[in-house]
């Protein structure tokens, strides 16, 4: 299993070693349903059939987890990133981290578990303890960018407010899982829909910030396409 690193509060010294033993993906966890709607109505435009209820949760192979910054395609269309925070549990402790959920849109409308599993979850070198920023954790601040003829173009924003807290989104989790102990979780928040819509972008960026430190986070990747070296 792939091991990943992450900074701690930024810090390069103080560095956090960790094995992903299940990676979950959460959706439609917004706190107000009319946005959770909006995006339902988002996915239904190109054929993704809505939850029977909300919030849902898929899991993933964990080693699909990644902090690569170059990421293969064979499709430059159809999949798009998605703004997440991303939470982990190592040593008893539960961390914050910031990543995106890059989801096939099109194999979405046959099946959204396969979907999940072709392409990586990508995770910030950064992570911060959650006890460190729970007492103000709506006010962080969670943003993406995509790119359009070459120009980066801000696709989504939002405070984590509009989201599920870490706590229920975990209460959510403990009731899907076989297993008590949560050493090795990944879980994913789920996201807001985007201001347009967009099909693909070779450029994805996120970023997690915390104000009140004066901290961010950021996890950002480009796709290499199999065009560049295959003809066929």
């Amino acid at each position: 299993m792939a091991v990943v690193s992450f900074n701690i509060n930024g810090n390069p010294t103080d560095k956090l070693h960790f094995e992903p033993k299940m990676l979950i993906n959460g959706g439609y966890t917004g706190r107000n349903q009319e946005e959770v709607q909006k995006h339902i109505d988002e996915l239904k435009k190109i054929g993704v059939p809505a939850p029977d209820k909300t919030p849902v949760f898929f899991p993933k192979y964990p080693e699909r987890l990644t902090q690569s910054e170059a990421i293969p395609c064979l499709d430059e269309e159809g999949h798009i990133g998605e703004a997440e925070y991303v939470l982990f549990v190592s040593g008893g402790e539960v961390y914050v981290s910031a990543g995106s959920d890059h989801t096939d849109r099109t194999l979405e409308t046959v099946s959204i578990p396969k979907a999940k599993q072709m392409y990586p979850n990508t995770i910030s070198k950064d992570a911060w303890k959650l006890t460190e920023i729970e007492a103000y954790w709506d006010e962080l601040h969670l943003r993406s960018w995509v790119e359009e003829d070459g120009q980066k173009k801000l696709y989504q924003e939002t405070p984590l407010g509009a989201l599920l807290g870490p706590r229920e989104l975990l209460a959510h989790v403990k009731k899907i899982i076989e297993v008590e102990d949560l050493e090795g979780l990944v879980l994913y928040s789920g996201t807001v829909a985007g201001k347009f819509e967009i099909e693909y972008s070779p450029y994805f960026e996120v970023e997690l910030k915390d104000r009140r430190r004066g901290l961010s986070m950021n996890s950002s990747y480009r796709f290499r396409p199999v065009t560049e070296w295959f003809k066929g």
